[in-house]
C-alpha cells in the first residue's frame, strides 16, 4: 500500500479546522451574519466567510481533478470502488454537518419510531458490518 503520511496530516489539517469553524459558527444568531470581518486583506461580512467554507472546497475539488489529469496521475481515472468510497464520504459530510446543529438533548428525539439517537447507533453498527466485510475482502486476495 502506497503511503499516505502527509496526505493524512493535511486531511487531519483541514478537517480539525473545518471543525473548529463549524463549531464556533453553529452557535451564531442571524443577526451577526451582516458583521463586517477581515477575510485575508478584504473585509467582508460574516455570512460570506461562511458560505466561503461551502463553495471554497468544492472549487479546489476541481482543481484537485484537473492537477491529477494534467499530469496524467494514477488517481486520474479512479477505480470503482474509490468513485464509490468518494461518494460515501460525500454522504458522510452531509449527515456530520446536519449533526453540527444538534445537542445531546436531540438525541431521544423521536419520529415514526425512531429517535435520533438510534438512528446514529444503526449506521455505526451497519459501518462496522461494512468494514468487516472489506477486511474479509482483504483478506482473501
Amino acid at each position: 500500500m502506497a503511503d499516505r503520511t502527509q496526505l493524512q496530516r493535511l486531511i487531519e489539517e483541514l478537517v480539525a479546522v473545518q471543525a473548529q469553524c463549524a463549531s464556533l459558527a453553529v452557535g451564531l444568531p442571524d443577526e451577526k451574519l451582516e458583521q463586517r470581518v477581515a477575510l485575508g486583506q478584504r473585509d467582508t461580512a460574516l455570512r460570506n466567510v461562511l458560505y466561503q467554507m461551502v463553495v471554497h472546497p468544492r472549487e479546489h475539488t476541481v482543481h484537485l481533478n484537473k492537477v491529477l489529469q494534467a499530469t496524467a496521475a494514477a488517481h486520474a481515472r479512479p477505480t470503482e470502488a474509490q468513485l464509490i468510497v468518494e461518494q460515501a464520504s460525500q454522504s458522510l459530510g452531509t449527515l456530520l454537518g446536519l449533526l453540527t446543529r444538534l445537542t445531546d438533548e436531540d438525541l431521544e428525539k423521536e419520529f415514526e419510531g425512531h429517535s435520533l439517537r438510534k438512528v446514529l447507533e444503526h449506521l455505526a453498527t451497519a459501518h462496522g458490518l461494512y468494514l468487516k466485510g472489506i477486511k474479509q475482502a482483504i483478506e482473501v486476495a
